[in-house]
């Protein structure tokens, strides 16, 4: 009886199905091995900083406090305005603005402490979780964008 290859035989499978499930998902397949990585802190620190900063208003599962704080899940603002929202972490935003038909009013507080870091943090975690996209912010990219808002 040959026993002694049998386990490695199921280990060998084991491992490529692994090694294929994970090819296959869902989860950014253009990011290299270290930008998932990258990613997944992201998200979690992201989350960790949206509760401490957004939250309040946008409530913990983004879906906005009535008609006073807009809509993060699901929003249409979210999706079609990628770069005024990331000025409006920082830099906090005035007027109205309409999401989803309806229409907000309510001053967005600035966030000047936050690191443009932070801030990719923040928007990695906002747009992966209801912006439809799963992208990996980089300080480089928020710093580019960030030094084109209009104050």
């Amino acid at each position: 009886m040959r026993t002694g290859k049998f386990p490695f035989f199921l280990i060998f499978v084991f491992f490529s199905i692994a090694f294929f499930y994970q090819c296959g998902s869902g989860e950014s397949n253009q990011m290299s091995r270290k930008d998932k990585i990258k990613y997944k802190q992201y998200l979690v620190e992201g989350k960790r900083l949206y509760k401490q900063h957004c939250s309040n208003c946008h409530q913990e599962d983004g879906s906005g406090l009535a008609r006073l704080y807009p809509p993060l899940k699901g929003s249409n603002y979210l999706e079609n305005n990628e770069k005024k929202v990331i000025c409006s972490i920082k830099n906090g935003q005035a007027g109205e603005i309409t999401v989803n038909g309806i229409v907000f009013n309510q001053p967005m507080p600035s966030n000047p402490r936050l690191t443009n870091l932070e801030i990719a943090e923040i928007s990695t975690y906002i747009y992966s979780n209801w912006g439809g996209k799963k992208k990996l912010f980089t300080h480089v990219e928020i710093g580019e964008i960030l030094g084109k808002c209009n104050r």
